[in-house]
């Protein structure tokens, strides 16, 4: 006879009989020999209740044989309940799962499910809000088809300018007028008035033009030629000849008279009380007869229009469009542009998708175009090498795919022309 760990156990003797109440009555020597050899017997020999079934443990576990007895140790993705019975961990009721905070979390056998909700796109561990009309002029999509506008823009999909200066909300400088832009405007000088290279938005850079002093005014030789705020004024010189006259470019206009002048057409002058006052024709395009070499912004013909940057599109002379991000205005031919204003983001990762100009709060870090890379926080490959953040490097299994470290977080891309070329 063996024991559990291969142990010869010698037999009983022919007259050792265990179950007899009475041996040590009549052999006492033989009985201490058979109490002893009893325990011996018992505890040399292991029962395996894990493979007789004897064993107390509960579904959910397995059972490990142990010297004298056994254990009910729990499956993977269970937890214990008390020494023979465990139960399924639930990540989902323990706010311990994976799942986007817009994601429905369903437990499973040993895991669990991430699914976004309806109105989100996404993996479950990443839900995006979807818009299916999308967001227009930069506006990002915060819930179903919920879209929150930048500064300059309102409607259901932020398809609507604001109209600053019709509704009152911006107060340009005396010197300058207001002039609404797709999502902002522009406070521009009056005639007569240029900035002073300050360019302020409310538009107190613009100052006054002396054409006096630059001689760019259009009094007589006989006249004096006085600067005025916007304009100037030529002003005839006391004595006897002086009337309510005006003298004006080698000849005399009269009191009240209106004419266009000699070398600029496109300004009208006045005498008044012996005063010529000059001004800027003011420009009205929906006269057939507007004079189009001053009023450039009414032309209609090739020649002040402006070509779109990458299309066949032209716009008149006076248009806005927005390109690549841009503020676009077409004036007299000629494209000027300048950068669209994004509103500040509350977030620590922030990422600008396909065909948007202003970037949104994300939280997956892989999603991220502006990550500041913490050399402290690392990352574990699945071949067990430690990467610092910010490292780049190719799946060994998959050299098409490309791997880089963000943060802790490891995120991978296949590149589609390694893919084409292999």
């Amino acid at each position: 006879m063996a024991d559990g760990r291969g142990q010869q156990l010698a037999p009983f003797p022919p007259f050792w009989d265990p179950a007899e109440p009475d041996v040590s009555a009549h052999q006492p020597e033989q009985a201490r020999l058979f109490d002893f050899s009893r325990a011996t017997f018992y505890s040399l020999i292991n029962i395996d209740e894990c493979a007789t079934q004897m064993h107390y443990c509960q579904a959910n576990t397995v059972c490990v044989n142990l010297p004298g007895g056994h254990r009910c140790d729990c499956l993977p993705g269970f937890i214990r309940v008390d020494d023979f019975s465990c139960t399924e961990h639930d990540e989902c009721a323990s706010e311990q799962s994976s799942c986007d905070d817009n994601a429905i979390c369903t437990n499973t056998i040993r895991g669990h499910l991430c699914t976004c909700k309806p109105g989100y796109v996404g993996n479950g561990t990443v839900c995006r809000a979807f818009c299916e009309e999308g967001c227009r002029s930069g506006g990002t999509c915060v819930a179903p088809n919920t879209c929150v506008c930048p500064s300059g823009f309102t409607g259901r999909l932020c398809e609507t300018d604001i109209d600053e200066c019709a509704e009152g909300l911006i107060q340009c400088q005396n010197h300058s007028r207001c002039v609404n832009l797709p999502g902002w405007y522009h406070c521009q000088c009056r005639s007569g008035y240029h900035d002073n290279g300050s360019y302020l938005l409310d538009g107190s850079s613009c100052v006054d033009v002396d054409e006096c002093a630059t001689q760019t005014h259009t009094c007589w030789n006989e006249s004096v030629c006085v600067n005025l705020p916007g304009g100037y004024d030529c002003m005839c010189t006391f004595g006897p000849e002086c009337t309510g006259d005006c003298p004006h470019e080698d000849g005399l206009k009269r009191n009240g008279e209106e004419w266009s002048l000699r070398h600029d057409r496109c300004s009208i002058c006045s005498c008044k009380d012996g005063r010529v006052f000059c001004r800027r024709k003011e420009c009205d395009c929906e006269d057939p007869e507007a004079d189009l070499f001053c009023c450039p912004e009414c032309d209609s013909r090739l020649s002040s229009q402006c070509l779109h940057q990458s299309s066949h599109t032209l716009y008149r002379s006076g248009d806005l469009w927005i390109y690549s991000c841009q503020q676009c205005r077409c004036l007299e031919g000629e494209v000027d542009c300048w950068p669209l204003a994004c509103p500040p983001l509350p977030c620590e990762y922030t990422a600008v998708s396909e065909g948007e100009c202003c970037p949104r709060c994300v939280t997956d870090p892989c999603l991220a175009d502006n990550v500041p890379y913490d050399i402290r926080q690392t990352c574990q490959d699945p071949a067990g090498i430690t990467r610092l953040s910010g490292a780049v490097w190719r799946s060994p299994n998959t050299p098409c795919t490309v791997c880089k470290c963000k943060n802790g977080s490891i995120c991978c891309s296949v590149e589609l022309e390694c893919l084409q070329n292999n």
